[in-house]
């Protein structure tokens, strides 16, 4: 690849990148403005979101949230249901698994029924993009932002409860009277059994999952955790 060509290829990376594109322009301008510094990184934010990245990553290869919101859903069928139960799978999941892989992981699912059933999932994808950031915010690791804050002016869980709590609760309340709106009508469709093979996996990902967790809430060292985690994905 000579220079022209490498140049045109940055181009049209530059322009349909637009976001990343604005974003490092701006980052290079305050760069000179204020020299970035090696403090300006949380190293133990990061490395507590590879963790909890880690084990999101072999739940979706796993297909373990998918199996869960399967099973769910095939007991319900009229489309009020449905709509409140993929809200509700996304907002108790988004305190767990961040708010993004939440989304990542059901609107497609949300998608796929819609298409199965014949009905507009416009609502309810809206409705789940509600849920996952109301119901990310009630946990320090539910977005990065929350295990951010939580971190650096380390904050005791009680007292990060007390501050997301009652914004969490009208949050849902609020979320379930939206799906009140929904239409009550049946619905006709089958989803795919999922079997999940690999059950030690599972239950290993699983453990590892809560001792991540308690390395959030500063009860083991998150270095430790960062230690078995690799050892354990690789």
């Amino acid at each position: 690849m000579n220079v022209k060509q490498f140049c045109n290829k940055a181009i049209s990376i530059f322009k349909a990148e637009i976001v990343f594109t604005i974003s490092l322009f701006i980052a290079l301008i305050t760069s000179m403005i204020s020299p970035p510094k090696l403090d300006y990184i949380n190293f133990k934010v990061l490395i507590l979101l590879f963790n909890l990245m880690i084990v999101i990553s072999a739940f979706t290869r796993l297909k373990l949230l998918d199996k869960i919101a399967v099973e769910i859903l095939t007991k319900h069928k009229s489309l009020r249901m449905v709509s409140l139960i993929l809200t509700f799978v996304c907002f108790i999941s988004s305190m767990l698994i961040t708010n993004d892989v939440a989304l990542i992981t059901f609107v497609p699912l949300t998608m796929v029924i819609a298409r199965k059933a014949k009905f507009n999932p416009i609502k309810t994808v809206i409705f789940e993009t509600l849920a996952v950031n109301i119901g990310s915010s009630l946990t320090p690791m539910g977005n990065p932002q929350n295990l951010y804050l939580f971190s650096f002016f380390n904050i005791g869980i009680l007292a990060f409860f007390k501050l997301t709590i009652f914004f969490v609760v009208i949050g849902a309340l609020w979320l379930f009277m939206l799906n009140r709106r929904i239409p009550n009508i049946n619905l006709e469709f089958n989803l795919d059994k999922i079997e999940i093979k690999d059950k030690k996996s599972v239950i290993i990902y699983c453990s590892l999952f809560i001792f991540i967790l308690f390395s959030v809430f500063n009860v083991v060292d998150y270095r430790i955790a960062f230690i078995i985690s690799v050892l354990v994905s690789s």
